[in-house]
C-alpha cells in the first residue's frame, strides 16, 4: 500500500502506539495540536535539531534500509545532547514523504525511531507529516536535561588539559565506503555507519568528572578539534600515533589502498566524543570508564590544532564534512 492510499491521519494512527517510554513527565502526547510535558526541578533544558535528506545523507538500500534511517536520525540528535553532558528526554519529528512511498517502508522507519528511543527512555511526543516530491526528508528535534550550570560547552578548554576521545575514530566513514562499494565483510565498519551509538553514558560521567570542554565527532576529528580550539581560544596539540583506530578500519584502508587518516580526520558520523579535562580528573574517569584515550594536550594559543607526527609538526586544518 502507498502512503497516498493510506493518508496522513491513517498513517498517524498506524504509528502512534508505543511512543512513550518514560510516561511520567508527559501530560499530553501524540494526538493534539501540541505536546505538553513537565520539567524537572533544578534542571536546565537542552534542545537540538537535525535533518537528514535522501540521497544526501543516505542512499536507501545502499547505505542502509528505512529502519536504519530512522534509528540514525534520532542517534545524531541524542549525540548532540550527550555532547553537552545531558540526558535525552523527548523528541518531536517531521517527515516529508513521497506519495508513492510504500507504507511498509514508513513503518520500518518508525520502528527504527521507536527502538532507539526505547533504548534511551526517550518519548516521541508528536510531529508533522508533509509531501515531498524529491525523496524523504526527516527532521528530528530532541530535548534533554542537564543540572543547572553543568552544561559542558566547546569553549571551556584550558591550557594544561588532556585532550581525549572515546572508543575508535573513523569507523563510520570507513563503513560508508564499504557500503557504497557493496563489499562483503567489514561488519564492524558497516554497523558503525548504520547504527552509531550516542555516548550518553560517557557524557554524564564527563559532568561527574569536571570535563572542561566537549564536542561530538559528527564531521570528522579535524573539524571537531578545531571547533574546540577556536571556541576556547587555545591550541590543541594532538599526537597522531595516539589516536585510536580500529584494526578493521586499518584492514579496509590497506585493501582499498586508501589513507586511513582520511577516515579519521575528515570522515565524520562517528558520534564519538572529543573532550578536555585536567589530568587527575581524566585518570579518575578512566578508572570508571576505560574506553577513552588521551590523544593530546591543550596549550596556550589562538584557536588552532597542531598535529605531531613523529618528528614532524603541522597545523591540522578544519577539514571534514560541510553542507555547502
Amino acid at each position: 500500500m502507498k502512503i497516498s492510499e493510506l493518508g496522513e491521519f491513517g498513517f498517524i494512527d498506524a504509528i502512534k502506539e508505543d511512543t512513550l517510554f518514560n510516561p511520567d513527565p508527559v501530560v499530553i502526547g501524540i494526538g493534539d495540536d501540541g505536546a505538553v510535558y513537565k520539567t524537572s526541578a533544578g534542571m536546565e533544558q537542552v534542545a537540538v535539531i537535525d535533518t537528514m535528506v535522501e540521497n544526501s545523507h543516505f542512499i536507501i538500500h545502499r547505505t542502509g534500509d528505512w529502519y536504519d534511517v530512522g534509528y540514525k536520525a534520532v542517534a545524531s540528535n541524542l549525540s548532540d545532547i550527550a555532547a553537552m553532558g545531558g540526558v535525552p528526554t523527548h523528541i518531536v519529528l517531521s517527515t516529508a514523504i513521497a506519495p508513492d512511498m510504500e507504507v511498509d517502508g514508513l513503518v520500518s522507519l518508525y520502528d527504527g525511531i521507536k527502538d532507539i528511543c526505547r533504548s534511551y527512555h526517550v518519548n516521541i511526543l508528536g510531529g508533522d507529516t508533509v509531501t515531498s516530491k524529491e525523496g524523504m526528508v526527516i527532521t528530528v528535534a530532541a530535548f534533554g536535561e542537564i543540572e543547572e550550570g553543568k552544561a559542558i560547552r566547546r569553549s571551556g578548554a584550558r591550557p594544561g588539559d588532556i585532550v581525549a576521545v572515546s572508543h575508535t575514530i573513523g569507523n563510520s566513514s570507513g563503513g560508508l565506503a564499504v557500503l557504497l562499494q557493496n563489499h562483503d565483510g567489514y561488519s564492524q565498519l558497516k554497523r558503525a555507519h548504520r547504527f552509531p551509538v550516542p555516548q550518553v553514558e560517557l557524557g554524564r560521567l564527563l559532568v561527574k568528572y569536571n570535563c572542561h570542554s566537549l564536542n561530538d565527532i559528527s564531521d570528522g576529528l579535524a573539524s571537531e578539534s578545531n571547533e574546540i580550539a577556536k571556541a576556547s581560544d587555545v591550541r590543541l596539540v594532538l599526537k597522531k600515533e595516539a589516536i585510536p583506530v580500529s584494526d578493521e578500519l586499518k584492514a579496509w584502508a590497506r585493501e582499498s589502498k586508501t589513507n586511513v587518516w582520511k577516515y579519521v580526520f575528515n570522515g565524520g558520523e562517528d558520534y564519538e566524543l572529543i573532550f578536555t579535562m585536567e589530568p587527575a580528573d581524566f585518570h579518575a574517569l578512566q578508572a570508571e570508564y576505560s574506553d577513552v584515550t588521551q590523544i593530546g594536550v591543550v596549550r596556550s594559543g589562538s584557536g588552532d590544532v597542531l598535529l605531531v607526527d613523529g618528528d614532524s609538526e603541522s597545523i591540522l586544518a578544519p577539514t571534514g564534512w560541510t553542507h555547502f
